[in-house]
């Protein structure tokens, strides 16, 4: 289960987009648990999918919502990073921009799911996995195992296509994502 703090943080970022109608995702261990795998986290993730020149638009909705951060940091981090942090209290918001074109496929693919008595949108199973083989942390990979493992309706091969087109064939990924579905692919 999650901790209540992070959920209420979550949904409260979700607000404050929407009211601000910049389209978003939720990521991170929340999306993970929203497609079936819970695990803990002490972050709240979110795409914001907008141009650079409305991210002062999406900082303004965050600091109106009552988060915390340094605008012209963040802007900066935005353009040279792709992301930025603010805080909800004592929880860390990460919130993606676009860097990378399939930022906005992201954007296409997302679902709206229930969360907290309100419809929120989470990236979808597969863009999930698109970042977290981008990202290639170790507990990205652990993630992905246990994704694999849990999901009956996760497109395995949809995820391979995008990774190989955005990173060829050879690529370490590529072969990651295989042994996975191989490995943990059989029980869903």
């Amino acid at each position: 289960m999650l901790d209540a703090d992070i959920t209420e943080s979550a949904k409260r970022v979700a607000r404050a987009l929407e009211a601000a109608n910049v389209p978003y995702a939720i990521g991170g261990a929340i999306a993970l648990t929203m497609h079936g795998f819970v695990r803990a986290t002490r972050d709240v993730d979110v795409n914001a999918f907008c141009v650079p020149t409305d991210v002062p638009g999406v900082i303004d909705a965050l600091v109106k919502a009552g988060l915390q951060l340094e605008p012209e940091r963040a802007l900066a981090e935005a353009s040279s990073e792709g992301w930025f942090t603010a805080w909800d209290g004592p929880i860390r918001v990460d919130v993606f921009v676009p860097s990378i074109a399939f930022s906005w496929e992201a954007r296409d693919t997302r679902v709206e799911l229930e969360f907290l008595g309100h419809r929120t949108w989470f990236l979808s199973a597969e863009a999930l996995c698109v970042f977290k083989l981008l990202f290639f942390r170790n507990k990205d990979l652990a993630d992905l195992e246990q994704l694999v493992m849990g999901s009956r309706t996760l497109d395995r091969a949809a995820v391979r296509a995008k990774i190989v087109a955005l990173m060829g064939e050879d690529d370490e990924r590529v072969r990651s994502w295989d042994e996975i579905v191989a490995r943990y692919g059989a029980s869903a």
